[in-house]
């Protein structure tokens, strides 16, 4: 019995195999022998079906169903937390720090930030489920009563209160709110004003521009290793599309070094470089990107290298067609292949390289490579059969063996005629 779960154990002992077992439980897969006993989850397992009818009890006698377990199953202290070894746990909805009625091993608060977990443990109970005394009825007042302090959170700050900037915080049950513009690009408004400052938001649309300057010493072990390099990557955008100028200004004004960290990371993480600084220069608002071409210039003839970002878009994106393209041609010509081979009409109508013909080809196409085929096939049949030195050999060993015959048929019959 040793390393199968409470559901196994007590199935076994009352005389259950794997060929014989009840209809609510189930032999789940992950097996690592020949025994499929000897699984991860232990044994059996119960079936969805059966969970989710089934009735769990907390410590502090709240009940809960099946399907709201939440994560349910977890391995912690060297202890299988599931429900076919009765133990299943949730997160405490009252998320009490401490709590004699929950087991010792689960320890404290878990979570990080905003966020407050605390394990509990359940049990499964005979008892029928009741709304009133329900895990899911605290959770729901819960949530009415941070609606509630939102709502009051909102009468303090006269209104001012945006919805995308504010945050609830478990530990300490109170609202706040902290201003950042990255975070308006997803804002879902749709009345034209800031919840936050009240103001119409601009109908113009456009975005953030910046120039990124990196400094780095090559370490290529050619003649120019050592060297100091600058190089400047022109008209970077912040927002992936166009958003309010409002909501552009404001980024403007607030989000530098939010910028910079973004930079910084992009750069560690797609190129290896020694020695490097990042520097974000002439962040602006623009409707479209503009190109300062006299400056561009005076770069260039400082030994700084230039790249601006919309041509490396470009760049990417015309790669990206060129090989998307090829590898098109590629599936064409095996499909063209494979049907001079086999004919068209000779594919069933659900193959899948029926369906990519009429799809890439069209009939024009089907039909000129069935006439290359009928006319290849033609040439097979008239074409003359040429014979091998060991060929002709054989046809005149076999042309005397039959003229031979001939000769001792004709002498019987003549035989027999007189």
């Amino acid at each position: 019995m040793e390393g199968y779960n409470l559901l196994t154990q007590r199935l076994l002992s009352e005389g259950y195999t794997i060929d014989n077992y009840p209809d609510y439980v189930h032999l789940p897969g992950g097996c690592w022998g020949e025994n499929p006993l000897e699984n991860l989850y232990g044994g059996f397992e119960y079936t969805s079906e059966y969970k989710r009818q089934m009735v769990f009890k907390t410590g502090c006698g709240l009940l809960l169903k099946g399907n709201e377990m939440g994560y349910g199953s977890m391995s912690y202290m060297g202890i299988l937390w599931t429900i076919e070894n009765d133990n299943p746990v949730i997160s405490c909805p009252y998320r009490k720090d401490s709590c004699e009625l929950r087991n010792s091993v689960l320890g404290g608060p878990h979570g990080g930030g905003l966020c407050k977990m605390l394990p509990c443990d359940c049990h499964k109970t005979d008892e029928p489920y009741d709304y009133e005394r329900s895990c899911k009825k605290v959770l729901d007042d819960e949530e009415q009563d941070i609606k509630t302090k939102y709502e009051e959170f909102v009468r303090k700050k006269g209104g001012h209160v945006c919805r995308n900037h504010s945050h609830y915080n478990y530990w300490t049950k109170e609202w706040s709110m902290k201003y950042d513009p990255m975070r308006c690009k997803d804002c879902p408004n749709i009345t034209g004003n800031c919840d936050l400052t009240h103001q119409p938001l601009s109908k113009k649309k456009g975005n953030v521009f910046y120039d990124v300057k990196i400094t780095y010493i090559r370490h290529d072990g050619t003649l120019f290793d050592g060297e100091q390099v600058v190089q400047i990557n022109k008209g970077v955008r912040l927002f992936e599309t166009r958003k309010s100028m409002t909501v552009c200004d404001m980024a403007v004004k607030r989000c530098k070094e939010k910028i910079l960290d973004k930079e910084k990371r992009r750069i560690h993480k797609e190129i290896f470089l020694y020695n490097w600084k990042v520097e974000i220069l002439n962040i602006r608002v623009e409707q479209r990107e503009s190109r300062d071409l006299l400056q561009d210039l005076q770069d260039i003839r400082d030994g700084i290298k230039v790249i601006h970002a919309s041509d490396l878009e470009k760049q990417k994106k015309a790669d990206k067609k060129e090989r998307s393209q090829v590898a098109r041609q590629k599936k064409i010509a095996k499909l063209e292949k494979k049907l001079l081979d086999i004919g068209y009409y000779n594919l069933e109508r659900t193959d899948i390289d029926k369906i990519h013909a009429d799809k890439w080809l069209g009939k024009k196409r089907i039909n000129e490579l069935e006439k290359i085929r009928e006319q290849k096939l033609k040439e097979e049949k008239q074409k003359p059969v040429q014979l091998s030195l060991f060929d002709l050999e054989d046809f005149s060993r076999r042309n005397e063996i039959s003229r031979k015959e001939n000769e001792k048929l004709c002498g019987s019959r003549q035989y027999a005629n007189s």
